[in-house]
């Protein structure tokens, strides 16, 4: 006779192992890429450069808060021009990777040991165009400064319960701090949205549209080489579902 399996006792042990922890960073130049990883099959076999030290430290962070599985945009996702769907697929489900992940982890390179108040404020991470998403979906992040310490020595295990921090961040972004804590995409209005990503940086002329993909809702599909054309498409999109003829004065 088969031995009946307790699923109550079995998934959440299954869970907590599948688990997994999402990167946020500013890039810092080449970073390492998904080619140059599987080709020497671990992130540990990458040379010892600065740039590869800081994939290596966010694994070995992810370890110790207990995680077995880590993933960096950096070299996670294929962006070679054979991988164009896997790209535009990976773009499109950005936002639910951060929401669902069971932490994010944000390296502030430019912030020096010990951090102060402010520093990540002003930092570039607190610039980019991707920053929004990475900083609103998850439901736990933790900041760490250039040497990998929690960012004003915060040692809890979620930094949006630090009302210090919170509170930093939403006198920079200029949004109630509840909104970042409990952020849902249906909690600010269009104008809004566009407001906080108005101020933002992209490498990529076509960032500045596909970084509010999750947070809009949009179901447009990420194609580079449409660089401000993307931004139309956005905009499109959104009158199209909302009415909100308005936004196209933008």
């Amino acid at each position: 006779m088969t031995k009946k399996v307790d699923e109550t006792r079995i998934h959440p042990v299954v869970k907590r192992f599948f688990r997994y922890v999402m990167f946020s960073h500013a890039w810092q130049g080449k970073e390492p890429s998904f080619q140059d990883v599987k080709l020497v099959k671990s992130v540990w076999g990458l040379p010892l450069q600065d740039i590869n030290e800081k994939l290596r430290d966010f694994c070995e962070e992810t370890r110790r808060l207990g995680y077995n599985w880590a993933w960096s945009d950096t070299c996670c996702i294929n962006k070679s021009q054979s991988a164009t769907v896997t790209l535009s697929e990976s773009l499109t489900l950005m936002y639910n990777w951060y929401a669902n992940s069971a932490a994010t982890l944000v390296y502030l390179s430019g912030v020096a040991h010990p951090s102060k108040p402010g520093d990540l404020a002003r930092s570039i991470w607190m610039t980019r165009a991707w920053t929004l998403q990475e900083l609103l979906s998850p439901k736990v992040i933790l900041f760490y400064d250039s040497k990998w310490k929690p960012y004003l020595g915060d040692n809890g295990e979620n930094h949006k319960q630090s009302p210090v921090i919170m509170q930093e961040l939403a006198d920079a972004i200029k949004i109630p701090r509840r909104t970042i804590i409990t952020f849902s995409p249906d909690d600010l209005g269009v104008r809004e949205k566009l407001r906080l990503a108005s101020t933002r940086n992209a490498t990529r002329e076509e960032d500045v549209a596909y970084s509010l993909i999750g947070i809009f809702k949009s179901d447009i599909r990420p194609h580079y080489g449409e660089k401000s054309d993307a931004f139309g498409h956005l905009l499109e999109e959104i009158v199209a579902r909302t009415g909100e003829v308005t936004v196209l004065a933008w």
